[in-house]
């Protein structure tokens, strides 16, 4: 950038009134640049030295509390000088299990079992490693407190389950519920205007609609009924019992404790305690390690590799900007975060190939398709595998679709190739409440989106034609990577959400699995033998812990300011990438809702 001096009106030079040097302000700064390089130092030495590997012995039992959180990629890098942050991410879980199963150590597995907060398709990839780690011939035990769906679902993967005496086995069926806002606004005065593209993209039917539509109950029922499937044949193969019969105790449930010992869903009722005893032969002591030591005790400095594999996390709504925490709908992907990634990995000679990790709902249709084009560059450089977790959908199938192979769980939620925008007209609100609103226009449209009016015709018809190009530009966009025609897209878009296993029979993905079998591609796309290692290089890089802690000190003091702030739809909108997109009309590519199974 180049500087220039601005002319000023003549005048005769005044000259400046001497200063004496300000020698507190220099002691501050020198004061806390020198703690600032003092604290990095402790630091880095600290760091380098880092934690104590755990020792681990023979007859050892790799403990996996279910209870735990359990992120596909965390935002920040929470490890510092002073403490070890025992943060396990899922991707760790997945391969903790698969290295127990080679490690003569590990006798077999321990699951705490009270609560998951896995979701559907992290639970069924789970399971299925925990079925392979069976194969080796060691044994899963099972301690469950209580026991919901997705809890009996991963626990009925173990040779013996065991139930705290007063407990539950809470097994009653999958539901999927929307909430319907509709005659709240009514009775505000609030009036919904929005313009979508197909039947199933229904995401403004909570507040056009007092229930659900034909064609939201036919999408919401092939999804439940999936699930339903899913968990009744693990249940019936992992207790050896008739698919009707799971079907009927689970028509009957739930169940107490002693109920679910008669029903053969648990093996007996016991304490913590008595089920540790339970996991060494008798006279002997228990030994258990966690997850997170077992990790640090397996852990090698450095290993030699024939393949580099960079593994991109895509993880929340997707809104342009960076990676971030977002006031309203949490963890959101930015454009450029994850833009900037492939083009690093893209550059990068060491990377053979990538594999593109995606959990998002969609959202912003123009930050979906800089992430598509981002990641298009990249296919065309070396190979680009999608793999799908617990959701991947509009935007989140967008981003997906500039890739040679894409894998989902069968019970991912996928699909919903739609878009639709609209506005909110707070007039009636106002009135009601004594607010009025006036003002001035350079241009006919200048008001287009204001929330004091409705569109007229004219404006609608102009709305719905830009809605319309942009559910024609996904559709072009699926029809161009599937190898399919317009036609045959739209049959199987029109913003249905399906689940990974009928995504794959309309021809939406490759194939059916996780993370594992995207390796095992990769490994394929580089010409490598399934034996061969590879390293896996994690992006988009973290923010480390004092990145971290500044971002929560400027959250905590913009906390402290919300109060006064809170009714305010207009620090809402700042606070909220999203919001302001919806607020703005800004089309978007994102689930119809968000779909809580339980």
């Amino acid at each position: 950038m180049i500087e220039t001096e601005a002319p000023q009106p003549y005048s005769e030079p005044v000259p400046p009134r001497p200063r004496r040097p300000n020698w507190l302000l220099w002691l501050v700064i020198f004061s806390g640049g020198s703690l600032f390089l003092l604290t990095a130092t402790f630091y880095a030495l600290f760091r380098s030295m880092g934690p104590t590997a755990p020792s681990l012995s023979s007859g050892t039992a790799l403990s996996i509390d279910l209870a735990r959180e359990y992120p596909e990629d965390p935002l920040y890098d929470m490890s510092g000088p002073f403490f070890q942050v025992n943060e396990i991410t899922f991707r760790e879980l997945l391969f903790a299990v698969r290295a127990a199963k080679e490690d003569a150590r590990i006798e077999k597995i321990f699951l705490h079992v009270r609560g998951t907060r896995l979701g559907w398709a992290n639970m069924f990839e789970l399971h299925r490693q925990l079925l392979d780690f069976k194969t080796s011939g060691k044994t899963i035990v099972a301690f469950i407190e209580y026991a919901g769906n997705r809890d009996y679902f991963i626990a009925s993967a173990a040779d013996r389950i065991y139930l705290h005496p007063r407990g539950m086995i809470d097994l009653r069926g999958v539901r999927a519920e929307l909430l319907f806002v509709k005659s709240a606004l009514d009775k505000l005065g609030v009036e919904a205007e929005f313009e979508r593209f197909g039947d199933y993209k229904d995401a403004p039917d909570m507040f056009l609609r007092e229930n659900m539509s034909e064609a939201s109950r036919e999408a919401l029922g092939e999804v439940v009924d999936t699930l339903h499937e899913t968990m009744v044949t693990a249940i019936a193969e992992g207790r050896e019992i008739d698919p009707p019969a799971v079907n009927a105790l689970i028509a009957a449930g739930p169940f107490t404790a002693e109920q679910a010992k008669e029903h053969r869903l648990v093996n007996g009722l016991h304490y913590l305690d008595e089920v540790r005893a339970k996991l060494a032969e008798e006279g002997e002591e228990p030994k258990t390690m966690t997850v997170a030591n077992y990790h640090l005790a397996t852990r090698r400095s450095s290993f030699s590799v024939d393949g580099r594999i960079a593994l991109i996390y895509g993880i929340g709504a997707i809104v342009g900007g960076a990676n971030r925490e977002d006031a309203v709908f949490g963890r959101v992907m930015g454009s450029d975060t994850i833009g900037n990634a492939f083009k690093t990995v893209r550059e990068d000679d060491s990377i053979d190939a990538v594999i593109f990790r995606i959990d998002s709902p969609g959202g912003s249709d123009v930050a979906s398709d800089v992430i598509w084009r981002e990641a298009q560059l990249t296919r065309e450089k070396k190979p680009v595998i999608v793999s799908m977790g617990n959701v991947a959908a509009s935007g989140g199938y967008w981003i997906a679709m500039a890739s040679d192979t894409i894998l989902a769980e069968p019970t991912t939620i996928t699909g919903s190739i739609g878009i639709y925008a609209g506005k909110f007209n707070l007039s009636g609100l106002y009135e009601k409440i004594g607010v009025s609103r006036d003002g001035v226009s350079s241009a006919p449209n200048a008001d287009f989106f204001s929330d004091n009016r409705s569109f007229t015709p004219a404006e609608r018809a102009k709305f719905h034609a830009i809605i319309e190009s942009g559910y024609q530009a996904f559709l072009e966009r699926v029809a161009e990577a599937r190898g399919k025609t317009i036609e045959e897209v739209h049959a199987v878009a029109q913003g249905r959400v399906w689940t990974g296993r009928s995504a794959l029979e309309h021809g939406l993905i490759d194939e059916l699995g996780g993370l594992e079998r995207a390796i095992a591609i990769a490994k394929e796309k580089i010409n490598l033998e399934p034996t061969d290692r590879v390293a896996l290089v994690i992006y988009p890089e973290k923010k480390n812990i004092f990145e971290a802690l500044i971002s929560g000190f400027i959250q905590s003091r913009e906390a402290l300011q919300l109060p006064a702030q809170a009714l305010s739809p207009q620090e809402l909108l700042r606070r909220s990438p999203l919001l302001r997109a919806l607020a703005s009309g800004q089309p978007l590519a994102m689930m119809p809702y968000e779909l809580t199974l339980n």
